[in-house]
């Protein structure tokens, strides 16, 4: 099978490597799309380092190929996306760790992570997951679209962990990939959705996702002031992945309010002023994947308005030049 391999940071290279077989619990899905996100782009550039040579991509659509000997035969030809966590409840073994125990399998202590973490990614024509990643792609989402699954269940999960109270106010500072949705699930959840950003195309775009407002960063500060009675927000997403934006959501959220902390650039941060942080009795709270059954009934229901968030389609022979051109564009997809 052909995958495209990074070797090294900023180098990709194509690679023909033996079809996969998969273990008892472990499917071999057959990919047909994978999408391109910050942390490829991290892995890509060296931010965050891990052990090369690693096939990347964790956010993908496919049909199941083959099946290990303890799995339901019924799965062979779904088509399905898979969570990005094998973990000891994915993989049924008899003695689950702690974390597992606990009902935190995305915290689990052997898990290996799709495309990230000691397990080659969707970067190719195959990849292999746990069996209990798997989730069926509802028949009215095209694979295309169902890339999308990933990413929404992140974005859901911002809200798992920091709850919003109908018409409160949510500011998300960076309306990016994750972002966006981000803001499409706030406002979908009841908020009052504020967008920050310095482009003005994604500013536009946020309003017609479901943000109330849009500003610049520099306009921010006042405008959030003005609308919130001079107090802040109450919840502040940083999706910007940037010292910037996690100093800015300090200074825009208001006492007691939580700060949720989205990116995983491998950047360390510095800057955060720690006594106001303690003064105003401000939350910080991070997350990251979420429940993809959510995330499937969302893109079964506004599967057109999200799928227009993909900018463009790449061979995986284009893996390069699809990165390269992912630190500029919305949605980049690689296509088998």
């Amino acid at each position: 099978m052909k995958s495209a391999q990074l070797s090294a940071p900023r180098t990709i290279q194509i690679a023909n490597l033996e079809s996969l077989t998969p273990n008892a619990n472990e499917a071999v899905i057959a990919v047909e799309t994978a999408g391109i996100c910050g942390t490829d782009l991290a892995l890509f550039s060296g931010d965050y380092p891990v052990a090369l040579p690693l096939v990347c991509g964790h956010e993908f659509a496919g049909t199941v190929k083959l099946l290990g000997n303890a799995m339901d035969t019924q799965w062979i030809g779904k088509r399905v996306v898979a969570e990005i966590n094998n973990t000891c409840i994915a993989y049924e073994m008899e003695k689950p760790c702690r974390a597992c125990e606990l009902d935190m399998p995305n915290h689990c202590l052997k898990r290996n992570v799709t495309g990230i973490i000691n397990h080659d990614g969707a970067f190719a024509e195959e990849v292999s997951v746990a069996g209990g990643t798997l989730h069926e792609i509802p028949e009215t989402v095209d694979s295309l679209t169902a890339t999308l699954a990933e990413p929404l269940a992140a974005a859901i999960q911002t809200f798992e962990m920091t709850h919003i109270n109908n018409g409160e106010t949510v500011v998300v500072l960076g309306p990016g990939r994750l972002g966006i949705l981000i803001v499409f699930v706030a406002a979908l959840k009841g908020a009052q959705v504020i967008a920050v950003s310095r482009s003005e195309a994604k500013r536009k775009r946020a309003t017609s996702y479901g943000a109330a407002h849009a500003f610049s960063p520099e306009s921010a500060d006042a405008q959030i002031k003005n609308l919130t009675h001079g107090l802040g927000a109450d919840i502040v997403v940083d999706a910007t992945g940037s010292t910037e934006g996690l100093v800015q959501a300090s200074q825009l959220v208001r006492p007691r309010g939580t700060i949720s902390v989205k990116t995983t650039c491998g950047l360390p941060e510095h800057g955060l002023n720690i006594t106001k942080l303690v003064v105003d009795e401000i939350g910080i709270q991070g997350s990251r994947c979420g429940p993809f059954q959510p995330a499937l009934g969302f893109l079964a229901k506004h599967h057109e308005q999200l799928g227009k968030l993909i900018t463009s389609v790449r061979s995986l022979d284009e893996t390069q030049s699809a990165l390269e051109s992912a630190y500029y564009e919305n949605k980049v997809v690689i296509k088998m």
